[in-house]
């Protein structure tokens, strides 16, 4: 049986960091809530969104997997703004394992509080070995990390590369990724709605 004492020595270093990371939460924004967010529509030049690929469309990237959020097409560079009140806590690059033409993905990740986060995965779907494309689309992101975001706030110019260029739109919360429509204001439901309408698509599937 343990004694008091060690029982402190035990309990004192769980006790200091569990302070130390609420402190930093608070520090940069984010509250030790877990409550569900209402998000607003990602994209200002709505009208340059031609096509969708919805949440949850089976063996997207192989057998027994799905689409983990929804993609936003575009037939022209637009805006990408925060849909959402949060703080910037990734941003970072990554080659496309599963494109023949290995295109870099742009992660920018918005916390929003313990429980919940929108990443916004811009793909303007350069070839990886671009260099100069892919430069200018690391140009165009115009938040920093740790950078505290409001809905509106601007992230940046997702690039118009002339085949699928699109914004890859997901929400994480407490047990995984989810479909960003369910949690969308009625206003950004709509405009998800019109799009389905004109592609013929649908936003959440299963």
């Amino acid at each position: 049986m343990l004694s008091r004492k060690k029982k402190l020595l035990i309990l004192l270093p769980l006790l200091l960091t569990g302070t130390g990371i609420l402190a930093f939460g608070l520090i940069i924004g984010v509250p030790p809530t877990f409550d569900s967010p209402s998000l607003e529509f990602p994209i200002v030049e709505e009208n340059n969104i031609i096509d969708l690929r919805g949440y949850g469309i089976e063996n997207w990237s192989g057998p027994g997997t799905y689409h983990n959020g929804i993609d936003l097409v575009i037939n022209t560079s637009v805006s990408v703004v925060s849909p959402v009140q949060g703080t910037i806590t990734v941003i970072e690059e990554r080659k496309n394992e599963h494109s023949i033409i290995q295109n870099i993905l742009f992660d920018v990740v918005i916390q929003i509080n313990w429980g919940w986060k929108v990443k916004l995965v811009l793909e303007p779907n350069f070839p990886g070995d671009d260099t100069y494309n892919n430069t200018l689309q690391r140009e165009a992101i115009s938040i920093g990390l740790l950078q505290r975001v409001n809905v509106g706030t601007p992230i940046a110019t997702l690039l118009y590369s002339g085949y699928y260029s699109h914004l890859h739109y997901m929400l994480e919360g407490p047990s995984g990724d989810v479909c960003a429509y369910t949690y969308s204001s009625l206003q950004a439901q709509n405009t998800f709605y019109e799009i389905s309408l004109r592609t013929n698509q649908s936003i959440c599937v299963g």
